[in-house]
């Protein structure tokens, strides 16, 4: 697979993602066989310095002890020609040449949701996403965003408290943490079955030109995109820009039309470039997940119960008829069942015969 050469290559070039993909194509993907016949002529569009930078690492670098080095830190990388690089992310325009990854990537086969929003979250906003990720919980899916304050963070903790897989991407290398509070939330998210990663070789900081270059990374790997609260000029309205370019489903939420927080949301639904979200019932039903994922704290649960549990939702009140429907029983039995699971503490009564998971 020749990971040290693709790592060597993303160390000089991962600034210029599009440039590494072209240099790449001319020679088949084959990292190694780009690096020892490289060619100038067959890198145009490539600046006299770039040239040079490439020429000079050469001589100067040695790619097997550079990855040994990087591997010491605590990372590995997974190129474009290995199969289990995210296929969302893969079928994009410009997809990154390599990640870097701690953790388990195997969640990115999994349907994948974006959450992204302001790093300055309301009351409102916290709201928004714990409505989110209570209608999430019971699927199988992974959530992804960018590990920021806010909105990010906020989606990130619910989702893991739920036992949803997370991807969190990074704007700069994975040898140092960013934001470095955050640190103990990238752990859980590793612990849990998911991945940090980021397009940056290690020793890059989270400079401003990285944050677009992330955001395209964010919107690549997920099938939909929620933006919560984002103002006018944003990243999340970059990253829902770039969902947007990619055919992919975008979603946002509405708010106070005074709070500037909104302004970005409202601006995605009036052009026609989101989808305005009340719930996550839509994104649930267009996607078409699976309740794989539920999780039963309660030992003793029948397989008919599990699949009144799996017919709940924990924000959205469900009617008894539908109940009975979705497990393919009588109301009668279904209202015993409901009233065994209400005092086990899994259902509440919300009136008029609907129903809500707990």
């Amino acid at each position: 697979m020749h990971h040290p050469y693709f790592h060597i290559w993303q160390k000089i070039l991962f600034g210029s993602p599009k440039l590494l993909l072209w240099i790449l194509e001319q020679y088949d993907f084959d990292a190694k066989k780009a690096w020892e016949n490289f060619n100038p002529n067959k890198a145009p569009n490539a600046r006299p310095e770039t040239i040079d930078l490439i020429r000079e690492t050469q001589v100067a670098a040695d790619p097997e002890q550079e990855y040994e080095n990087m591997r010491k830190l605590g990372m590995d990388i997974l190129p474009l020609t290995d199969p289990n690089y995210p296929e969302n992310l893969k079928n994009t325009a410009i997809p990154p040449v390599s990640l870097y990854f701690q953790g388990d990537l195997k969640c990115s086969q999994k349907p994948t949701i974006a959450i992204v929003g302001t790093r300055k979250i309301s009351f409102y906003g916290q709201k928004i996403i714990r409505q989110i990720i209570s209608q999430l919980e019971p699927y199988d899916i992974t959530i992804t965003s960018g590990l920021a304050y806010g909105i990010d963070a906020q989606a990130h903790t619910l989702s893991t408290r739920a036992d949803l897989p997370n991807i969190a991407v990074l704007a700069n290398g994975l040898d140092k943490l960013y934001p470095k509070p955050h640190t103990r939330l990238a752990q859980e998210i590793i612990r849990k079955n998911g991945a940090i990663i980021s397009e940056a070789p290690p020793f890059v900081p989270a400079e401003k030109f990285m944050f677009p270059i992330r955001n395209r990374i964010i919107a690549g790997l997920a099938q939909a995109t929620v933006i919560v609260e984002a103002p006018r000029k944003s990243g999340a309205l970059i990253t829902a820009n770039y969902a947007f370019q990619e055919n992919r489903l975008v979603y946002a939420a509405p708010g106070d039309i005074t709070d500037y927080r909104q302004e970005g949301c409202h601006e995605l639904i009036k052009n026609q470039k989101a989808i305005l979200l009340t719930d996550a019932s839509q994104i649930i039903d267009d996607l078409k997940l699976t309740t794989t994922n539920l999780n039963l704290k309660t030992t003793g649960i029948s397989a008919e119960q599990t699949q009144i549990l799996r017919a709940l939702d924990r924000a959205k009140p469900t009617r008894l008829s539908d109940i009975s429907n979705s497990a393919k029983i009588t109301q009668r039995h279904a209202t015993n069942l409901l009233i065994e699971l209400e005092i086990a503490g899994q259902v509440k009564n919300v009136g008029a015969m609907h129903f809500i998971r707990m």
